[in-house]
């Protein structure tokens, strides 16, 4: 089994022109490859200001070095087995299967929903149906989406 290292960080290259988050040639930490549009082509990444941000273009970065193997396509598969989320237009559906990708130190899921991007869910609404990966282990984490960060 291969096993993911939530808490080594991938590095990159910004090679996109610079702005107020990234500085053209500078290196960044990046902790995952997350769906966009349906496709795995964006990145979370620690900015110049230190924070950690999603829907960064994978095409304006240069894989550095992934020791922890963040940026594989790897995922686990969940079933939703509530119907909290049933009225919602692009979230989940009970008893439908989902990708998950990761999650935060709060236990949430970065789960590929019914809109083709991830957003993250509450871990008691699915039962897991295969991790390979160790995805959904309560170990790894990488931050806290909402806030605080867990680089521990």
């Amino acid at each position: 089994m291969n096993k993911i290292n939530f808490n080594k960080p991938a590095v990159v290259r910004y090679n996109a022109k610079s702005n107020c988050k990234f500085t053209k040639g500078k290196l960044y930490e990046v902790y995952f490859i997350e769906y966009w549009e349906g496709e795995r082509t964006s990145l979370h990444v620690r900015g110049n200001d230190g924070t950690i941000t999603d829907f960064n273009h994978l095409e304006d970065f240069e894989i550095i070095s992934d020791e922890g193997k963040l940026l594989k396509d790897y995922e686990a598969t969940v079933q939703c087995i509530t119907h909290e989320y049933d009225h919602l237009i692009c979230g989940i559906t009970f008893g439908k299967e989902y990708k998950v990708i990761g999650r935060d130190s709060d236990g949430h899921n970065l789960v590929l929903d019914e809109s083709n991007y991830c957003y993250f869910y509450p871990n008691d609404v699915f039962k897991i149906i295969d991790d390979p990966y160790g995805i959904l282990k309560k170990a790894s984490v990488y931050y806290n989406f909402r806030g605080g960060y867990n680089f521990d």
